[in-house]
């Protein structure tokens, strides 16, 4: 009995190593796509939409030309007047959200500032499939076009999604996210190799 509980904890020990070895990471960029193209879907991975309850908000993230994207020419964008700028009001603003189709263990993104008369403050929200709030960072006062490259690093994979926007009354401009996940495939793999070695152990 004692043997094979320790062979459990090799096992699950092997498992927490390689899997951040086996880690992907996937880019997600408005660069390469047109004005009010429509990018919400066009990430192998990563899905996009525009949430909060600002009235006219479509659901839904396109590219568009910026003066301040921090990567290439072009940022994120939803449909309402102000298209580039975001904000995060816990739930009644115009916020950026990323659904992962695989959990993840880092997430970052630039936040924009985009005042020229004032400082603007800009968040990231990391959350779990339960929707519970794992951990979040905000960004100081950043002037106008300043980029704060905000990340978030957890011990598991565990960040299913996130959201980013300005917070309070504030708004940031958003530009080159960043997600590392395990693919699906992989984590059946290191499972696999697990019981075999919990099997070599057993005999």
């Amino acid at each position: 009995m004692q043997l094979k509980i320790y062979g459990i904890m090799i096992g699950i020990a092997i498992l927490m190593a390689v899997s951040h070895v086996w880690a992907v990471g996937i880019t997600v960029d408005a660069d390469g796509f047109g004005d009010d193209m429509d990018i919400s879907d066009v990430f192998a991975g990563v899905t996009l939409s525009s949430v909060g309850d600002y009235p006219g908000l479509d659901g839904r993230v396109y590219a568009h030309s910026d003066g301040l994207a921090s990567t290439g020419v072009s940022v994120f964008a939803n449909n309402l007047a102000f298209e580039r700028q975001w904000n995060y009001d816990w739930g009644s603003g115009f916020a950026l959200r990323a659904d992962f189709d695989y959990a993840a263990d880092t997430v970052v993104i630039d936040l924009i500032g985009d005042n020229p008369a004032d400082f603007d403050i800009g968040g990231l929200y990391a959350y779990d499939s339960d929707d519970v709030l794992l951990d979040s960072v905000v960004s100081g006062n950043l002037v106008y076009g300043e980029i704060f490259r905000a990340q978030i690093s957890r011990l598991d994979f565990d960040i299913a999604y996130i959201i980013a926007g300005g917070a309070g009354a504030e708004t940031v401009h958003l530009d080159n996210l960043a997600i590392n996940v395990i693919p699906e495939p992989i984590s059946f793999l290191l499972l696999a190799m697990g019981g075999g070695l919990l099997r070599r152990r057993k005999f």
